[in-house]
């Protein structure tokens, strides 16, 4: 966590030092388009809504999956902002000198396996409940959705456990990857219809969604994943324009304010607050 503490406190310092320096731009409301992962839907729809009354910045945002949306970037496409669900889809963009400043950490998440309650699963079956005959596991498309290279990390994880599991878990995955059901209406997500309609028993996600997903449907049960086997997302944010509005944004998120709004949409801060506290 000092790791995270540090680099986040390097980055801020840089960010404001740019944003200081752009400090004479007009008062005209400025646009910032952001492309976010589609598990930050609520931390973009809060980050708006302080942008709009707290900076005069009127945020534009795409949502999917953080690989399809760097793979639009690398193809030509130019938001100043990416919010990616992991590190590797910005570095890369880094890397190909695509970006303004060095990529940062904003924000984690852990994984949950979510299942109808009659499964039973709990943290220390749910191996066994993943491996059973005919049980449908579903996951995101790895490379293009981290959620499911973080699934697969998953899977690789119980492996070297349980040698031959992980090549298990990935066929049962794949058999059902591209599985798809219409809502029931329009307020159901696609996750609960795969569920209502019976074509998946367990999917793997976020533990940020997971909690929505047992609204929707009360017979789903989330369980989180056993902090040894869980890959422990961690975001990463790429400012790829000079805009000094951008960077006003990207500061704001590794503010306390920023780590605020993401804790309240369900994800883990950058820093625990136990971390926090620590020299």
């Amino acid at each position: 966590m000092r790791y995270f503490k540090a680099r986040a406190a390097l980055l801020s310092s840089t960010l404001f030092a740019v944003c200081s320096a752009a400090h004479a731009q007009q008062h005209d409301m400025a646009t910032v388009h952001i492309y976010a992962a589609g598990s930050l839907r609520g931390v973009v729809r809060d980050l708006a809504s302080e942008a709009a009354s707290s900076f005069h910045i009127d945020v534009q945002a795409s949502f999917g999956g953080s690989g399809s949306l760097r793979e639009r970037i690398e193809k030509g496409e130019h938001p100043d902002l990416l919010l990616s669900a992991d590190l590797e889809s910005p570095r890369k963009l880094e890397r190909a000198g695509r970006t303004a400043l060095p990529v940062v950490a904003f924000a984690r998440n852990r994984l949950c396996v979510v299942s109808r309650r009659e499964t039973g699963i709990t943290p220390s079956n749910l191996i066994d409940v993943l491996l059973k005959p005919g049980m449908r596991v579903r996951t995101s498309t790895p490379v293009a959705d981290p959620s499911g290279d973080y699934a697969w990390s998953l899977f690789d994880r119980i492996d070297r456990m349980r040698p031959g599991a992980g090549a298990r878990l990935k066929k049962k995955a794949g058999a059902v990857m591209n599985a798809t059901a219409t809502p029931a209406d329009p307020k159901q997500s696609a996750a609960t219809a795969l569920f209502a309609s019976r074509r998946i028993d367990v999917s793997i996600t976020y533990c940020s969604a997971a909690a929505g997903l047992e609204r929707e449907m009360p017979v789903l049960l989330s369980v989180p994943v056993p902090a040894a086997l869980d890959p422990h997302p961690v975001y990463g944010a790429a400012v790829l324009s000079d805009s000094p509005a951008a960077l006003k944004l990207a500061v704001f998120l590794l503010s306390d304010k920023g780590q605020a709004i993401i804790a309240r949409n369900g994800l883990l801060p950058l820093l625990d607050p136990a971390a926090a506290t620590q020299p």
